[in-house]
């Protein structure tokens, strides 16, 4: 019986075939197929390391343990051949709930920083610490702050991201203080590239004085402790200059919020394309001032989200329905939380809308991905 061949392949295409697996798969599927690639020989196990590192699936301490232990090995311990920390792209360590010391998240983040493209900071296990190992991710593009439960200034931010070029979208944390000095000191500069930014914290100044990003189309006001009536004016006033954002969700998880501050929004804001709001705070009224307005808004979805006072929605959809024809042309498509029901004859209406508008019904890059009529979310 003749002996097997050994058949050579070339690195080109093993290089193919782990980039499809990497591309098919995702969560730990992806990550055990790929180590299983890593075994069956050096030549596959070259080609495959740098998929299996770039993102990194960390949901337990058992997972989270080895991956530092890997990382960062302890002191006097054997050093690795190869730079490990150089092929992380993203570090996902959300899920992640006290398996990690703020020592040990500032070790990690320094021995990937090279080439680290996305961040998502653990609630707890990130301090002040982490911030300056943090600030040396040049190549950063996404960072997500938003579950950390520390308390940072506006200031503690500014400096970590000022040298991340790259950086597009920011979330801040949660209990973040943006106050005057914070402005005052050498002015507040934001990445240039930073088109997306989800603002939380306290907030203790005047919000019409407020140095938003140049070029930012999206803005999400979530977790701020004392978004009232006078602060929520100052930001819309400021908000109106910018032309770039055609964005902005206000989450139900916003204190002082009433719905006077949802009023203003269509007179300060006229080019938006998205809006998103606490269902309940949307009242009749809302859709009379913008069907009394000499222009109409460029809105094209709608969205009501989850309660914020604990009331349910108190508005007529025919008051909806009436704005398709004066006010709000271009609207396709309205999101409701599920616990406020469905709403069968608004979806018909906007079907209906869209079929008569036909080509004149605007569909922008930036709500492409919603269909005409209702729809429905958790």
């Amino acid at each position: 019986m003749p002996s097997a061949v050994e058949i050579f392949v070339p690195t080109e295409i093993i290089l193919q075939i782990v980039s499809r697996v990497d591309r098919s798969l995702s969560g730990r599927e992806r990550q055990k197929a790929l180590y299983n690639l890593c075994l069956v020989s050096h030549q596959w196990y070259s080609a495959t390391l740098s998929f299996l590192y770039a993102r990194p699936k960390l949901e337990g301490g058992n997972t989270y343990q080895k991956f530092t232990t890997i990382m960062c090995p302890p002191a006097g311990g054997p050093k690795k051949s190869k730079d490990l920390g150089g092929l992380v792209r993203r570090l996902d360590l959300s899920k992640l709930v006290h398996h990690s010391s703020n020592s040990m998240t500032a070790r990690l983040i320094n021995r990937v920083k090279g080439n680290l493209e996305v961040f998502l900071a653990p609630a707890s296990g990130f301090s002040v610490n982490c911030l300056s190992p943090l600030s040396k991710c040049t190549k950063m593009r996404y960072l997500d702050l938003s579950l950390v439960h520390e308390s940072f200034s506006l200031e503690h931010i500014r400096k970590t991201i000022r040298s991340m070029e790259r950086l597009a979208c920011l979330r801040t944390p949660r209990f973040m203080r943006i106050t005057q000095e914070a402005l005052d000191k050498e002015g507040l500069k934001w990445p240039r590239k930073l088109q997306t930014l989800q603002l939380s914290g306290t907030i203790d100044v005047n919000m019409a004085t407020f140095p938003w990003p140049e070029i930012m189309s999206s803005l999400s006001l979530q977790h701020c402790m004392n978004l009232s009536y006078e602060i929520m004016t100052g930001i819309l006033d400021k908000l109106s200059l910018q032309q770039t954002l055609k964005r902005l969700s206000i989450s139900t998880y916003n204190r002082g919020l009433q719905p006077e501050c949802i009023n203003l929004i269509p007179n300060f804001l006229p080019n938006l394309l998205f809006l998103g709001v606490p269902g309940d705070l949307v009242q009749d009224i809302f859709f009379t001032l913008i069907q009394c307005r000499k222009t109409d808004l460029a809105l094209e979805v709608l969205e009501f989200g989850h309660t914020h006072t604990g009331d349910k929605l108190d508005l007529s959809m025919q008051f909806i329905i009436d704005t398709l024809h004066q006010g709000l042309p271009n609207l396709r498509a309205v999101g409701f939380h599920t616990m406020f029901g469905e709403y069968d004859d608004l979806d018909d209406a906007l079907l209906e809308h869209a079929e008569k508008r036909g080509d004149k019904l605007q569909i922008s890059d930036e709500t492409i991905e919603f269909d005409p009529g209702t729809y429905y979310f958790d």
